[in-house]
C-alpha cells in the first residue's frame, strides 16, 4: 500500500510539473513575438513591463518584442449602430501584420469590445468563438506559436451603466458586463492546444481586495482602461504563467522604484515609437485609412535605443 500511494505521489507531482508553463518553452526572449490587442494593447504599458522585467531577467538575451494593438478593434468583426465609426477588425490586417513581421510567437487579448459593452447575446458570442478560432488558424498556419490573452475586468463602479436598454453600447454599457466578459473569458480557457493567460480571473481577483479594503478605489479608472497599476497586473500575470524562475514584488513597491529608473523609461520609449511605427506600417482603417510606406525610420530609431539600453544593461 506505500508503495502504491508513493507511486500515485510520483505519477501527480510529474502532472503537475508537464502542466507548468515553462516546461512548454512558451518564452518571449529570443524570438521574435507580435502582440494584438485593442486600446488596452496600444496603450501598451504593460509591454513595457514585460519588456523591462524580461531584460533585466536575461541581459544578455535577444528581446524582439513587436506590439500592434488598435483601439476600438475586435476579433468579431460587431460594432455599436452609434459607434462613431465601424469597429476595426483584426482580420482586415492580420495577413499582412504576419507576412510583415514573421513572428515566431503571437499573444493575442480581445474580448473587451466583443461584447459590445452589452447582456450576452448568442450571436454575438458566436461571431467571438469564430474571429478567436479563425485567428488561431491562420497564426499557427505560419507555424507561428500562439497565446491568448483573456479581456480585463469590467469596473461597473466607474461607467454611467444601465440594466435595461436596448442599445448598449462604450457609452453607456450593460451593468453587468463584466460577467459577460467572464464567460468569454472562460471560454478561451477551453480552448484545446493553445495556452491561455487569464487576466479576467487574476486582476478580478486583485480589484475585489482593493475594493473590500478601499470601497472607491480602482485600477480601471474608466471601467474599461487600466491605468498603470492595472498594467502592472497584466504583465505580472504573464510573466507569472511564462516565467514563475522571475520575482516580482507588491505593485507600490514596484511602482516606487521605477519612477526614475532610466531602464524603464528606456524600454518605455522604444517600446512607443516601435509600436506606433509598425502599427502604421502594417496599416489600418478606422475612420481614415492609415498607412506609413516605409518602416526605415523608425527602425533606425529603435536600433539608436537598443544601443543605450544595451549599454546601461553592460554597466549594470
Amino acid at each position: 500500500m506505500k508503495h502504491f500511494i508513493l507511486l500515485i505521489s510520483i505519477v501527480l507531482i510529474l502532472s503537475c510539473n508537464q502542466s507548468k508553463p515553462s516546461e512548454l518553452n512558451l518564452t518571449l526572449h529570443n524570438k521574435k513575438v507580435l502582440i494584438l490587442g485593442n486600446s488596452i494593447t496600444q496603450n501598451g504599458t504593460y509591454v513595457d513591463f514585460l519588456e523591462y522585467y524580461l531584460r533585466k531577467s536575461y541581459p544578455k538575451d535577444t528581446l524582439n518584442i513587436i506590439s500592434i494593438g488598435l483601439s476600438s478593434e475586435t476579433a468579431s468583426g460587431d460594432s455599436e449602430v452609434d459607434h462613431a465609426f465601424p469597429r476595426p477588425c483584426i482580420h482586415t490586417r492580420l495577413d499582412k501584420a504576419l507576412e510583415t513581421t514573421k513572428p515566431d510567437l503571437v499573444l493575442a487579448c480581445y474580448g473587451m469590445n466583443d461584447g459590445i459593452y452589452s447582456e450576452l447575446d448568442s450571436i454575438r458570442f458566436h461571431n467571438y468563438k469564430n474571429g478567436i478560432l479563425k485567428l488561431k488558424k491562420k497564426v499557427e498556419a505560419t507555424g507561428s506559436e500562439f497565446v491568448l490573452i483573456t479581456p480585463t475586468p469590467f469596473d461597473a463602479s466607474r461607467k454611467k451603466v444601465t440594466e435595461n436598454s436596448t442599445n448598449y453600447s462604450y457609452k453607456q454599457p450593460y451593468a453587468h458586463y463584466n460577467n459577460v466578459l467572464k464567460t468569454y473569458a472562460n471560454w478561451l480557457t477551453t480552448i484545446k492546444g493553445v495556452q491561455t493567460i487569464n487576466l479576467h480571473k487574476f486582476m478580478g481577483t486583485e480589484l475585489e481586495k482593493l475594493k473590500s479594503n478601499y470601497p472607491d478605489s480602482t485600477f480601471i479608472p474608466d471601467g474599461i482602461h487600466p491605468n498603470k497599476i492595472g498594467h502592472f497586473y497584466m504583465a505580472k500575470q504573464i510573466l507569472n504563467d511564462l516565467y514563475p524562475e522571475i520575482t516580482i514584488k507588491d505593485a507600490k513597491t514596484e511602482l516606487g522604484d521605477l519612477k526614475n529608473d532610466t531602464l524603464f523609461n528606456l524600454v518605455s520609449k522604444r517600446r512607443a515609437i516601435r509600436s506606433n511605427g509598425w502599427l502604421r506600417y502594417i496599416g489600418y482603417v478606422k475612420k481614415d485609412t492609415v498607412t506609413l510606406d516605409d518602416i526605415a525610420p523608425t527602425q533606425k530609431h529603435v536600433t539608436d535605443f537598443d544601443v543605450r539600453i544595451s549599454a546601461l544593461l553592460n554597466k549594470n
